[in-house]
């Protein structure tokens, strides 16, 4: 025999769980949280649902909660959350001026204390007369445990996978606009300049020109780049402090006002509307076609190919191992005539350094253990120099076989700042000064006859600018003649540190690690 539906107890049902909710969110309201979260609101019912399956613990406990909060609710609108400063405040006065304090607070914020009271007290009184108890109903219990606890193990999974896709989707919202064709328009070759077949741009990660020996360190753990020939520019501030904020901006052609990237006028299909091969090989992660605005970049390359399917640490695999990956696509043939840009991300200095080195002697190693993550920090700014000579050495080999001139360019996305964790330093991502913007710049070609060192702030808002240049590529939003490489600095206002004034610029400077 079925159990018949009583309509009009799921009508009051329904009313009283209104009334609840409505007084548990103004009681939040009241106590400063101007938006609270489903969490915090399905909390308070729970509470007094549970509560209910008391008569004497409803009236007593609930009645002093709810009046504590409904004489506050008024006050907290108008200020928010009770804070020692305005407390002590309002307790120090004389009452003319406590008087003139309540003045200050809005009637209607008066009329939350009738909703909160009235709504614990209708709430009670409607379960009670139509014999209402939720606190029984274990649907109703175990909806409202699994919605409180949703960001708490064991169901944070099941958040924390909702809050990653929610995030990739409006990461795909924000590309989508671009992912069809680039808004380059036409690009032509200058012809009134040197050229070369092949361009290699060597994104370094972590890396700040200080701890560089050819920018100065008093260790020279830059060998190669400290001696071969080509342009040194001390003076390149990355735009972010780290991959992401700085590579979004550096690799496209930013709104330098806003400070935001256009994805529709990235660096790869310029390359691509001037006639250019394009490659892009990585040592980060790719985990999705478009999943970062670094790897939507990547994704618009001829070729590309990323050693790490997951995120970036994903696995510790070596920079090295990049090398016959890219000597193997740079042997492939192709006509004289077809221009190629290679694009080798690396994984280069990025925390923890001594995972970097782990196929790599560290000749910097200290006595004091303090300061054992800056010497692999040392070495590994080595490892990337001896990295950039390998790639030279198959370029130039390149060369006398198939007569292919060629031109590396190499800077890093972002530096890295002195961290003190239990007496230990670190180099770490933390934003504490402005040294973790100071980049290095150098470019190397086949035909370099001589060393220059060119001391000239340039910002990295006009990167893609500069890499239009050296392509040698014309294309009617950029600027002509725009140059990385020439003592003119850029104007101030665009200067990256300008953005991140709140930094630290007076410490933070390297370490110098000999006699440690």
């Amino acid at each position: 025999m079925t159990k018949k539906i009583d309509i009009k107890k799921i009508i009051f049902s329904i009313l009283a769980l209104t009334i609840l909710i409505v007084f548990s969110k103004m009681m939040l309201r009241g106590s400063g949280i101007s938006h609270p979260s489903v969490r915090d609101i399905t909390l308070v019912c729970l509470f007094f649902i549970i509560l209910s399956s008391s008569q004497k613990a409803y009236w007593l406990i609930g009645s002093i909660i709810v009046t504590i909060y409904a004489l506050y609710t008024p006050i907290g609108l108008t200020f928010g959350t009770p804070t020692y400063q305005y407390l002590a405040s309002l307790i120090a006065t004389d009452a003319l001026e406590t008087a003139e304090f309540f003045t200050q607070i809005p009637l209607k914020n008066y009329l939350s204390i009738l909703v909160i009271i009235g709504g614990f007290i209708l709430f009670k009184k409607i379960t009670n007369s139509k014999k209402i108890q939720f606190y029984k109903n274990k649907s109703l219990i175990i909806c409202l445990i699994i919605i409180a606890l949703i960001d708490q193990v064991p169901f944070r999974i099941f958040n924390e996978g909702y809050q990653s896709i929610n995030s990739l989707q409006k990461e795909l919202e924000t590309l989508s606009p671009y992912t069809q064709k680039s808004s380059w328009g036409i690009s032509t070759l200058k012809n009134d300049e040197k050229h070369y077949d092949d361009y290699i741009l060597i994104v370094g990660e972590s890396v700040r020109r200080d701890y560089m020996g050819v920018y100065g360190y008093p260790i020279n753990n830059t060998p190669f780049l400290s001696h071969t020939n080509g342009t040194i520019v001390d003076g390149l501030t990355a735009p972010g402090t780290n991959t992401i904020s700085s590579l979004r901006l550096m690799l496209t052609l930013p709104n330098i006002i806003e400070w935001a990237p256009n994805y529709g006028l990235n660096f790869i299909d310029l390359a691509e509307s001037a006639g250019f091969k394009t490659y892009w090989l990585s040592n980060q992660g790719f985990i999705g076609e478009y999943d970062t605005p670094v790897s939507f970049i990547a994704a618009r390359s001829s070729l590309k190919k990323f050693m790490k399917i997951g995120a970036y640490n994903s696995s510790n695999s070596s920079d090295f191992e990049l090398l016959d990956i890219f000597k193997k696509e740079l042997n492939t043939t192709v006509s004289k005539n077809q221009k190629r840009l290679f694009v080798i991300h690396l994984y280069g200095s990025h925390p923890d350094a001594c995972a970097r080195i782990e196929d790599f002697e560290n000749k910097y190693l200290t006595k004091d253990d303090k300061y054992t993550n800056i010497s692999c920090y040392v070495a590994s700014i080595e490892k990337t120099d001896q990295l950039i000579s390998k790639i030279y050495d198959a370029l130039k080999s390149q060369e006398n076989k198939n007569n292919r001139t060629f031109s590396i360019l190499y800077f890093a996305d972002h530096g890295l700042s002195h961290n003190l964790v239990d007496n230990k330093l670190k180099m770490s991502l933390s934003k504490s000064s402005t040294k973790i913007l100071n980049i290095p710049l150098i470019k190397i070609s086949s035909d370099d006859k001589d060393r220059n060192y060119i001391k000239s702030k340039k910002s990295g808002l006009f990167f893609t600018e500069g890499l239009a240049n050296w392509l040698g590529i014309n294309n009617a939003e950029l600027k002509e003649n725009y140059s990385l490489f020439s003592s003119l600095k850029d104007d101030e206002k665009y200067d990256p540190i300008e953005q991140y004034k709140g930094l630290s610029q007076d410490h933070d400077d390297a370490i110098d690690i000999r006699e440690k």
